[in-house]
């Protein structure tokens, strides 16, 4: 057995025992063994088809300032990509083993560590990889990546072959994906003409004081919610973008995460009722489901219609990468108010959101 070999071992098993011993998917206990298993099939589901295809296009810039222009990189040696969080537990547990791919691979393959941005920033990152000591190139995404590559889950794993197309995608740390690592790496996979893949486009995203596009939302209750915009005034609108698990899982993690979604969820159903603007809620796609949101209404006894944002058009469309995020739009589709909860006001700014209607 290498050293890799059984410092991954020791690695996985110490992951194993650290990890918490239950979660919730869909209102059934779920073991850390299956919680595992269940990110690797949604990160293969969600990956399937793109499985020998071209790699998304992007030019990366890290956080170092290096600029990283994946069209270019491919065709010329094979590119592993990973998406993380620093408030996602197996990322955390399985970052030493990332680093220690670097070391070892970083001559045959471009290693990429993409932060997903959600409810992450500049800080949060700069400290976690001072931290955990991490040498690779970071990048902080803003979700167009993720949405180019189908992201699900966190981690999530993108292995490209020297042609430039899709070899492997996967959420754990196992024995498959080293060996797809080792084939890959070693340029084993069957040489091809580099392909030209989709670029994928920086994130821009509905500002403060802009006017919305006519647009309708539907809930996971095949209702439609058309909005207010520029060309045909309508109903004030106030969006909430959260995700099912944010007031759980984040509560050791992120706790004050957690405690704004779980803050911002009792606030807005104790006052939409009273309200003369229609509220909506705003799922990620991110260790979601429509399933999963159902549950979430029937724990949590939300009355509010929620939207599931399976592609993640909605958080690209309106800017959003914090959980949560407000969104308000008044009755001519302009945007009044746009706020997350990494604002050191976003408690005065909900309130008074809410006294002004």
């Amino acid at each position: 057995m290498t050293h890799l070999t059984l410092k991954r071992s020791k690695l996985l098993i110490k992951s194993f025992s650290a990890l918490f011993l239950s979660t919730v998917f869909a209102g059934q206990a779920l073991a850390e063994d299956d919680f595992a298993a269940e990110g690797e099939r949604r990160a293969k589901l969600a990956g399937s088809e793109l499985l020998g295809t071209p790699a998304p296009q992007r030019e990366l810039t890290t956080l170092a300032g290096e600029t990283l222009n994946l069209g270019e990189l491919y065709g010329n040696k094979p590119v592993y990509i990973k998406f993380w969080a620093t408030w996602c537990v197996p990322c955390r547990q399985q970052m030493p083993g990332f680093e220690e791919i670097y070391q070892q691979f970083g001559d045959k393959l471009q290693v990429i560590s993409v932060n997903t941005g959600i409810s992450d920033d500049i800080n949060s990152v700069s400290a976690f990889i001072k931290k955990e000591g991490l040498t690779m190139p970071v990048t902080i995404d803003d979700g167009s990546l993720a949405r180019a590559f189908k992201l699900r889950v966190t981690p999530q794993h993108f292995l490209i072959d020297k042609s430039g197309r899709i070899a492997y995608v996967g959420h754990q740390d196992d024995e498959a994906f080293h060996q797809a690592l080792e084939e890959v790496a070693s340029g084993s996979v069957a040489d091809a003409a580099p392909l030209s893949g989709v670029v994928a486009e920086r994130a821009s995203g509905y500002q403060l004081g802009d006017k919305l596009a006519s647009l309708a939302l539907r809930s996971i209750d095949d209702t439609y919610h058309p909005l207010p915009s520029a060309d045909q005034q309508g109903k004030a609108t106030g969006l909430v973008f959260f995700s099912p698990w944010c007031e759980w899982y984040l509560v050791d993690s992120e706790p004050e995460t957690a405690k704004s979604c779980q803050l911002v969820r009792e606030m807005v159903e104790q006052s939409a009722s009273n309200s003369k603007a229609q509220w909506l809620h705003v799922s990620t796609n991110l260790w979601a489901s429509q399933a999963e949101l159902a549950q979430y209404q029937t724990n949590y006894h939300t009355r509010l219609p929620i939207v599931y944002d399976e592609e993640g058009t909605l958080f690209g469309r309106f800017g959003v990468t914090q959980l949560p995020t407000i969104v308000y739009i008044d009755e001519s589709g302009r945007i009044t108010e746009k706020v997350s909860a990494k604002a050191a006001d976003f408690t005065d700014r909900l309130k008074s959101l809410f006294n002004e209607q």
